[in-house]
């Protein structure tokens, strides 16, 4: 593991929660137009269902995009040079 940087690790964890982020973002959409009853999507769970998947999925979908949102932010401002890259002696 000798070498690794912080950017590696940032990359790492930038992928990881955007994969994290694919399912749980299309599953709180799915369930929040099934709730609504809109583009069909009742047909495909009922009300009660649907609120317990929203519900439930709702903090974990937050706390995904706080991850993947600070770990991108980081790298953007290394890459704007807002944070420089620290050097060692």
């Amino acid at each position: 593991m000798a070498g690794k940087t912080l950017s590696f690790y940032m990359i790492k964890i930038i992928r990881i929660s955007g994969w994290f982020l694919l399912p749980l973002a299309l599953l709180c959409i799915v369930s929040g137009f099934a709730m609504n009853g809109t583009w069909g999507m009742e047909k495909l769970l009922d009300s009660d269902t649907a609120l317990a998947i929203h519900q439930t999925f709702v903090w974990p979908l937050a706390g995904v995009v706080l991850v993947h949102a600070v770990a991108s932010i980081y790298m953007a401002m290394r890459r704007w040079g807002w944070i420089s890259r620290q050097t060692k002696n």
